[in-house]
């Protein structure tokens, strides 16, 4: 009966989606046979993607089918274990496809569609039901995803939103339910999320007011709204009992969970032994730039001064270096710098925004970079479409801004960059801006997350085929926000001393987040040894080294993620600069890599040359036919 009612749910679902949809736009079949595996993946894609909507509605929401924005997850292990047969339905179609019989173009998506299955079936396998609170905060974000992203009109975008806040609380009742001692670590993340959450729900009930004049209805809509912020509250509860818990389950995956993750999740088709090679050694690379781009800051600090910095958010310690103790550090050895070198050098260069509108001037900033890039002849001209926007306060509470691209499918996508706006008195916003925004990280949030970065890539990839807009690889797409910043920085943007030092600290901070997350995760580490790695080995505030740990343990494999896709980047580049020598255009070869999309890193320089080589097959029947035209 359940087989049943699985296959006849898969199949309705599949009629919801032409098989156009998911056809790769440039493909030229060859035989037959090409054409029956190539629409046997249309078929998995189809199936896929109802599965998504029947099963996991706010995933659907990011994958732009505004027919899930009114419903939540059912969190229960029946429906867990309905989703996991229809995953399974789904992975025996793609099993049975043959790659070598695909399509040139379909080969790198049927891997895609490949890697995203098997990393849903390995989640729902682990029971995130029962182990994973951090699977139940996802809620508050399903919750921002349908209030931020407008998909069809005002009305349907309250009442998706009323719906999903209506069902808050029964998630608090599952939650209660099926937890049974998960990670104490995990828990105290949730209970952070769900404290936050609480904290900024007003805003969310104020959303849902705007416009309502009808007194009943503004009543029904506040009582709503206390009713989830109780739900909220029963979460925290829980989650913070659960983080007090002992004999709880270890939150590190250890080597076997974690090479699949890195296979499934992030495309990283290495063991994680040789993995942790690679990114000690780019550890080291960081260190080595890092130490470069504090030298013009050297003299500085020696002549007089050197600022200590614990918490990077206090106040700058200023001490006296004895003269002895300068003439040895001039003479001394190399000695790999820590990121207290950084605090030091920061704290003395960093000058604060003007102080006028930051979201006017954000906005003219990255319409003049896409024109900067586009003169020089680095990107194919695109036109800036995106919106600067005051961050919701739940996200303010632990992040500087935020990026959200189109979500998949959506009708009339938009793109928009939520920013913390400071706040409290003049002191504080002064130095709040300082912080989230003085010109180097400025400088870096537009590189790569706008132009060339995410945004600009979104933009770039719309004519993509759909499994590749709406299943990436996440390696690289995190690869290319990192390869923007080093594009900008080759290219004349990023180029003061001071703008330098900071992408070598973004460069060296990635570099010791993806060496821990590989210790840790396989268990090399334990989190008091992860921590003392970061702050006393090198140099880390300790909330810094927190906010580290504490991303690693959410998303195990991602800080590893964006080293791997960025040298997937770099190696491509440096082969067709090899390739094409004194004719190598960055515009050019950047057109490539956008019409490749976010392949399989370790597929990406071979997409490119696939789709080079179709280049110049055109342009030869281009000018063929236009010589035998002239003859005419």
């Amino acid at each position: 009966m359940k087989r049943t009612r699985i296959f006849a749910l898969l199949l309705c679902g599949s009629l919801l989606f032409s098989s156009a949809s998911f056809a790769q736009t440039d493909v030229d079949f060859e035989s037959i046979d090409t054409l029956l595996e190539d629409n046997q993946l249309t078929e998995a894609a189809n199936r896929y993607a109802s599965v998504m909507l029947s099963f996991f509605p706010e995933r659907a929401t990011r994958l732009g089918y505004s027919s899930a924005n009114s419903k939540l997850n059912d969190r229960s292990a029946q429906t867990n274990a309905l989703a996991l047969g229809a995953l399974r339905s789904v992975k025996e179609i793609t099993d049975q496809i043959k790659k070598d019989q695909l399509s040139a173009a379909n080969q790198p998506d049927l891997e895609l569609l490949q890697n995203t299955l098997n990393a849903d079936i390995w989640s729902l396998e682990q029971n995130r039901i029962e182990n994973d609170p951090l699977y139940y905060a996802e809620v508050f974000d399903a919750i921002y995803d349908v209030m931020l992203k407008k998909m069809t009109s005002t009305a349907q975008q309250k009442a998706d939103l009323a719906a999903r806040v209506n069902a808050l609380p029964a998630v608090a009742a599952q939650a209660e339910k099926n937890l049974v001692q998960p990670p104490a670590f995990l828990s105290q993340q949730a209970m952070e999320k769900a404290y936050y959450a609480y904290l900024a729900f007003d805003e969310v009930t104020d959303f849902l007011l705007q416009g309502v004049e009808d007194d009943i209805s503004i009543a029904q809509i506040k009582q709503n709204g206390q009713n989830a912020k109780r739900a909220i509250k029963q979460m925290f509860d829980l989650f913070k009992r659960l983080s007090q818990e002992k004999d709880t389950q270890d939150f590190r995956l250890g080597a076997d969970n974690y090479t699949r993750v890195l296979a499934d999740r992030y495309q990283i088709e290495v063991k994680p032994s040789k993995l942790e090679k690679q990114l000690a050694k780019e550890f080291t690379a960081a260190q080595k730039e890092l130490a470069q781009a504090l030298e013009p800051f050297a003299l500085d600090t020696a002549e007089e001064e050197v600022t200590v910095i614990d918490d990077p958010n206090g106040t700058p310690d200023v001490q006296e270096i004895p003269q002895e103790k300068k003439q040895k550090a001039k003479k001394g050895k190399y000695v790999p710098p820590t990121a207290q070198d950084f605090y030091k050098a920061a704290a003395r260069v960093q000058a604060a925004p003007s102080g006028g509108d930051l979201i006017a001037e954000l906005t003219q900033d990255a319409n003049q970079l896409a024109s900067f890039f586009s003169q020089d002849g680095t990107l194919p001209a695109s036109r800036m479409r995106f919106s600067v926007k005051p961050m919701p306060a739940f996200y303010a509470y632990f992040q500087a801004y935020l990026f959200m691209p189109p979500f998949g499918e959506q009708y009339a996508p938009t793109t928009d960059l939520f920013l913390r706006l400071p706040s409290g008195n003049k002191l504080a916003r002064q130095e709040q801006l300082q912080r989230d925004f003085n010109m180097p990280v400025r400088k870096l949030l537009l590189c790569g997350e706008l132009v060339p970065g995410r945004y600009y890539q979104t933009v770039a990839g719309s004519q993509l085929s759909a499994i590749r807009r709406l299943y990436p690889s996440v390696s690289s797409a995190n690869g290319w926000s990192a390869y923007a910043q080093q594009l900008a920085a080759r290219r004349g943007y990023i180029s003061s001393d001071e703008e330098r030092l900071f992408l070598a600290w973004t460069n060296y901070r990635r570099a010791a987040a993806a060496l821990a997350d590989v210790h840790l995760q396989t268990k090399q580490y334990t989190y008091a040894d992860a921590l003392n790695f970061l702050v006393t080995e090198n140099g880390f505030a300790q909330e810094e080294a927190e906010i580290l740990l504490k991303e690693i343990a959410a998303r195990p494999g991602e800080a590893a993620s964006y080293i791997y896709g960025l040298n997937a980047f770099e190696a491509t580049y440096n082969a067709f600069r090899k390739k094409w020598g004194k004719q190598f255009s960055p515009a050019r070869f950047h057109a490539l890599l956008l019409q490749a999309g976010n392949v399989p890193p370790d597929q990406l320089q071979q997409e490119a040359e696939r789709l080079d080589k179709k280049a110049k097959l055109k342009a030869k029947q281009k000018e063929k036919k236009e010589k035998q035209e002239n003859l005419l």
